[in-house]
């Protein structure tokens, strides 16, 4: 009876998952912030596309092609002007460490461009131990008249 027992405790302890959850750290954000920021910088200073390209995630892809992100951008620039400056306004992370571990991050920038401005967010997954975009979305904020 014993036998049984301490194999029933062994069996109920083997298939328990064991995580640790971390929500909205600074730490986290900051690594999150690292990937937008080269996203403006190479927006904005860098030649390659290719570099933009490889900050998003092949699940980014499967919903949306490269020239239709090519697109978004160079509507965006056409029709708000060039970024003049960006500021993260809103913030959220989720890190789950453990037997079902996931690294979720949603950034939002107050983007101020030649002529408004706009309401960028980015979603972000960790993916084998990258951080990449999977969801960048532009929203026009009206001018107050």
């Amino acid at each position: 009876m014993k036998k049984i027992l301490l194999f029933a405790v062994l069996t109920l302890l083997v298939s328990c998952s064991f995580n640790q959850t971390f929500s909205n750290r600074e730490s986290d954000r900051d690594d999150a912030e690292k990937i937008s920021k080269k996203f403006y910088w190479e927006l904005l200073q860098g030649t390659n596309k290719d570099k933009i390209y490889e900050l998003f995630s092949d699940k980014f892809f499967e919903v949306s092609n490269k020239d239709q992100l090519d697109k978004l951008i160079s509507d965006s620039q056409q029709e708000y002007g060039i970024i003049k400056e960006y500021n993260l306004e809103q913030w959220e992370t989720l890190v789950v460490k453990g037997s079902n571990s996931k690294s979720e991050y949603l950034l939002t920038y107050n983007v101020t461009r030649e002529s408004g401005t706009t309401k960028e967010t980015f979603s972000m997954l960790k993916e084998d131990e990258i951080i990449k975009i999977v969801g960048y979305h532009i929203n026009y904020i009206l001018p107050d008249n």
